[in-house]
């Protein structure tokens, strides 16, 4: 009945961030939103039909850490994870905490520059 349509983030410099969603991780603008006196709100989309809006703040970011209750992390798919390591890795982007998990998976987390935290996941085809 439902079905998720986006996920919001945000950002101090909507702009900036938006540009680093398009540069590192390929995701495409699908619709911007001006009003006067305000920074434009961007709508985002990655391969997969994931949209990302990006909205413009000027509160401060608490610091939190993955694990904190909440929302922790936005999850992102790939077939091949050396492939999308190396091809983040070579856009400036780096990878921690890699590892294999109990089920088979391969996961890795990184940080987008406004300090949100993102997961590289691969699942083996069975």
């Amino acid at each position: 009945m439902l079905k998720a349509e986006h996920i919001g983030i945000y950002a101090k410099d909507t702009m900036g961030l938006s540009q680093w969603y398009i540069d590192k991780l390929g995701f495409k603008v699908i619709n911007t939103l001006e009003k006067e006196g305000r920074p434009p709100i961007y709508f985002l989309q990655g391969e997969g039909g994931l949209v990302v809006e990006i909205l413009p703040t000027n509160s401060s970011k608490k610091e939190r850490e993955l694990s904190s209750p909440g929302f922790s992390h936005l999850g992102l798919v790939v077939d091949d994870f050396e492939e999308s390591k190396q091809a983040l890795e070579d856009r400036g982007v780096n990878l921690d905490n890699i590892r294999n998990t109990s089920n088979g998976w391969t996961i890795a987390y990184f940080t987008d520059p406004e300090g949100n935290q993102l997961e590289l996941v691969y699942r083996p085809k069975s």
